[in-house]
């Protein structure tokens, strides 16, 4: 069987090198509160060489984004067996299930600053 995980990565690419830094409680609680759920090691490399960052979401937020979830993978459901019964003659019909799954994705982006995102 062969090795499970990620593929090893080339010499030059390995993190061999480790920098410590002190932080004051207050320091590393702001640090805690902008990293969200991303490890604190990952979320400092990337802020200190400029790679993408997510905001910190909210416990709400992530809530509601995977009842969000549920909601568009119901409404692709519905289509699906509308679609298979042959019950969908109407396009205004499929127009707005198609509307209402666009709109419950973008809901969900914006719950977790889809556009905030920094590139």
């Amino acid at each position: 069987m062969g090795k499970r995980g990620p593929a090893e990565r080339p010499p030059e690419e390995k993190r061999q090198v480790r920098v410590s830094v002190y932080f004051a409680p207050k320091e590393l609680a702001d640090l805690d509160a902008r990293r969200g759920g991303m490890e604190r090691s990952e979320w400092l490399r990337r802020a200190g060489l400029d790679k993408r960052l997510a905001p910190a979401i909210p416990e709400l937020n992530r809530e509601a984004w995977a009842a969000l979830a549920r909601t568009a993978a119901n409404l692709n459901q519905i289509a699906r067996s509308m679609n298979a019964a042959g019950q969908v003659h109407d396009a205004d019909l499929v127009g707005i299930l198609a509307e209402l799954h666009g709109q419950v994705a973008r809901l969900r982006g914006d719950l977790v600053g889809l556009d905030q995102v920094k590139d």
